[in-house]
């Protein structure tokens, strides 16, 4: 993979299955009963889509990793030495 995009990646994997599963949802709520019945393929789509959240990995995993990479990259930017007036009390 491009290690450059690394953390537009795992930020991928994340939203685009949940928003996937959102708008089965939501499909399935326009049909009303009809969408869990066996006239519309929604029930079906709906299962195999959450199922495929899970295969490359539970969302947390990735919120993980995005997190130490946004964190690696901040520190990585930020001043190694900062002064600040040392106060006692106020």
């Amino acid at each position: 993979g491009n290690k450059i995009a690394k953390t537009e990646i795992a930020m991928i994997k994340v939203i685009a299955p949940v928003m996937a599963t959102q708008i089965i949802d939501w499909a399935i709520q326009a049909h009303g009963a009809g969408g869990v019945s066996d006239d519309f393929p929604l029930a079906y789509a709906y299962a195999h889509q959450r199922t495929l959240r899970l295969a490359d990995g539970p969302d947390e995993v990735h919120r993980q990793s995005i997190a130490k990479l946004e964190l690696a990259r901040h520190i990585a930017t930020a001043p190694q030495e900062v002064d600040m007036a040392i106060t006692r009390g106020s």
